[in-house]
């Protein structure tokens, strides 16, 4: 018994539709979805282990610091030197977040960027880490310099998320859902990540404009809205790309048992 499946090229315009007919026992799976299983296998190794191992590792060199802060400095929670040790660990925390949700939304062949990207964002962290080294008084964190580096980090780390949804391809999720409910899929994680991107990057400027203006006094306003972003993110994540994710793989998993 022969039948048809439907899949899509996409290119910088519209997507071109390929009919391609196939018989038999083969017609019960889309055409790319040995590409799809391929890059499912091997790509949330690739997306998380390097970055889970840099986190690790700028975590274990922020805690020591972190705790010798509360440790020698008396009223620990009164001074502006706190904020940018707690914006260091709500960014570690952000950045293994975002990444371990894209083991799950998020789908392409990897690149020389999936490598780049990482380790910017981790030497980045390590920069900023240089000025959180606190030995004996609590003035020993630099919160000028911090504050840049900070700002830098954020303009700079936006770019990840800007890649995130440029790159994601609904074509690699069809062993898990229809091609139609792929898209529809690429279409909400692209607009996720790409207000994501341009959240961080409003971020970075306005630490930018802190440093500029010698108001690291303000920091505490760039912790909000740090914490708004995660915040309104997750309820975003949770209201719009998992539940159509979740229904999707349902609808498929049905398809596949009426065969």
């Amino acid at each position: 018994m022969s039948g048809f499946w439907v899949t899509s090229k996409e290119g910088n315009h519209s997507p071109e539709i390929v009919i391609l007919r196939i018989s038999g026992r083969n017609s019960k799976k889309p055409i790319m979805s040995k590409k799809a299983e391929l890059v499912g296998s091997h790509f949330p190794t690739i997306y998380l282990t390097i970055i889970s191992l840099l986190q690790g590792i700028a975590l274990s060199q922020l805690i020591p610091n972190l705790l010798n802060y509360l440790k020698i400095v008396d009223n620990p929670w009164s001074h502006v030197q706190l904020v940018p040790l707690v914006l260091m660990l709500l960014v570690i925390f952000i950045v293994w977040h975002h990444y371990a949700i894209g083991i799950f939304f998020l789908r392409w062949f990897p690149n020389i960027m999936d490598t780049i990207i990482p380790f910017i964002i981790s030497i980045g962290q390590f920069y900023l880490m240089s000025f959180l080294e606190v030995k004996t008084s609590m003035y020993d964190v630099n919160t000028e310099a911090w504050t840049l580096g900070y700002a830098i980090v954020l303009i700079v780390g936006s770019f990840a998320y800007f890649s995130a949804s440029w790159r994601v391809d609904a074509t690699l999720f069809t062993n898990l859902m229809s091609l139609k409910n792929g898209i529809i899929h690429r279409d909400l994680t692209k607009k996720y990540f790409l207000f994501a991107g341009f959240s961080i990057l409003c971020q970075g400027t306005f630490a930018l404009f802190l440093w500029m203006m010698h108001r690291t006094d303000w920091l505490l306003v760039s912790l909000v809205l740090l914490v708004a972003h995660l915040i309104v993110f997750e309820i975003v994540l949770l209201q719009s790309m998992r539940p159509h994710f979740e229904q999707a793989l349902e609808e498929f998993e049905e398809d596949e048992n009426k065969r």
